[in-house]
């Protein structure tokens, strides 16, 4: 499940977990960690989840996993362990097609477990064999995990029944991806969005993720659509979506050209049906002067209600349309980025606004009181490059990198784009400390 998130670009979801209830109270089953263990796990080297605490202003974000399991006899020689699961959104109500109940039949001699037991899924039995005294610890284990799995599938929309060998000809696999089809086509921004999202970190688009039809992705659905084996046609259609979650895509990419980069003036955004019809070929011109980055301070503010701290406000602007990526190296000599982030996921930044950071979202960039120099480092590229960025670089937002400077991170960014990219660095210290002189 690591490896599908990291492939599909997964990055930046915000989860937390509540503790899993247990109302039968049975030893080795209920646990306020059952969750945590599988999340952690899946997220090693895409550091595609951010785990959060329940009740944490960060949780206010965030999607919630929530559990119960329950106990039941199946007859003279049967337990049945079941655990009951869905996902909250950030305004607290149940995610369409979330709730889901997994169970583990586990056998018994008289009122003693043999330590046997089976789970199915998508038609595939999966042996449980343990000890008879942590039968149901083990059970409950494996049950946490294929949860995990299947629900953080379906809140991505990426393909976990693969993780369990499941193929999407079965019958119970096709109807879970047209069910994902059904609801993301009755809301066409959403789809469209995906379907944006996706076909850039494959590198065959390079327009804006902001869910309206640009002629840039009709060409790029067209030609990822032929290179599925599939008529060439601007059209996101069911047997696009169910070829594209059933594809080896690095096969795939050696079909396919990638995206040339967008053009410094985007074509005008026309938001049409999700099947719209084919549209002429169009591929953006290459930009005719290299990429270039100017980031700036624009100005310090007290923070209300406080007399010892300092919050500013910079503004990105590139030459040209493109993708950035902003880090902090602070007091601490901590580094860690602070965009893009779960507020605001979208790398693409348009010359012709720019972007504020932190603008409207809800963080502050504080500067220090005593003095200490803190540094940010801003990076622009013709591609969105984080899913391909190193492990720790493309690790969560707001989360320290184990760095011990800023030009590590630069040699990461470049060896992900092959040298193409654009930096600026700017040296921040308060005017509170009279003693210090800014070095902006």
């Amino acid at each position: 499940m690591d490896a599908l998130l990291l492939d599909y670009g997964i990055h930046d979801v915000s989860l937390a977990v509540e503790p899993v209830t247990d109302p039968t109270h049975s030893p080795g089953t209920g646990s306020a960690d059952l969750f945590t263990l599988p999340l952690s796990d899946m997220t090693r080297s895409s550091r595609a989840i951010r785990l959060v605490a329940v009740g944490a202003d960060a949780s206010r974000s965030a999607n919630t996993l929530r559990g119960a399991l329950s106990l039941a006899n199946e007859g003279d020689s049967g337990t049945s362990l079941s655990l009951d699961a869905s996902l909250l959104g950030p305004d607290a109500t149940i995610i369409p097609g979330s709730a889901a109940r997994h169970s583990a039949i586990l056998e018994r001699k008289g009122s003693a477990y043999t330590g046997n037991g089976e789970i199915r899924q998508f038609g595939i039995a999966f042996a449980l064999t343990s000890t008879p005294a942590e039968t149901l610890q083990q059970a409950s284990h494996a049950l946490a995990e294929l949860t995990a799995i299947e629900q953080v599938g379906r809140l991505t929309h990426v393909p976990y029944w693969t993780c369990l060998g499941a193929a999407p000809t079965q019958e119970a696999v096709a109807a879970e991806i047209k069910d994902w089809y059904d609801a993301l086509a009755a809301h066409p921004t959403e789809m469209i969005r995906y379907v944006e999202d996706q076909l850039r970190t494959r590198n065959v688009y390079a327009g804006p993720v902001d869910g309206a039809v640009h002629p840039e992705l009709k060409e790029a659905v067209a030609r990822y659509r032929e290179a599925l084996g599939l008529p060439s046609e601007a059209k996101i259609s069911l047997d696009f979506f169910s070829a594209y979650l059933s594809a080896d895509h690095r096969r795939v990419a050696t079909r396919v050209p990638a995206a040339a980069p967008a053009a410094a003036v985007p074509a005008p955004a026309v938001p049409v049906p999700v099947d719209s019809p084919p549209a002429p070929e169009l591929v953006p011109p290459a930009p005719s002067r290299p990429l270039a980055l100017r980031l700036t301070k624009e100005g310090d503010a007290r923070h209300p209600g406080r007399t010892d701290t300092e919050t500013v406000q910079l503004l990105v602007r590139p030459n040209r349309d493109a993708y950035v990526y902003c880090f902090l190296l602070d007091e601490d000599r901590h580094i860690v980025r602070f965009f893009p982030n779960r507020f605001q996921p979208e790398a693409r930044v348009a010359t012709a606004s720019g972007l504020k950071l932190p603008g409207r979202m809800p963080f502050e960039i504080a500067l220090n009181s005593g003095g200490a120099l803190q540094t940010v480092a801003c990076f622009a590229t013709e591609h969105d490059v984080l899913a391909r960025l190193p492990t720790v670089p493309g690790a969560e937002d707001f989360a320290p990198l184990p760095f011990a400077a800023l030009d590590e991170v630069r040699g990461a960014v470049q060896d992900a784009t092959d040298g193409a990219f654009a930096q600026a660095s700017l040296d921040l210290t308060p005017k509170l400390n009279r003693s210090s002189r800014s070095r902006n």
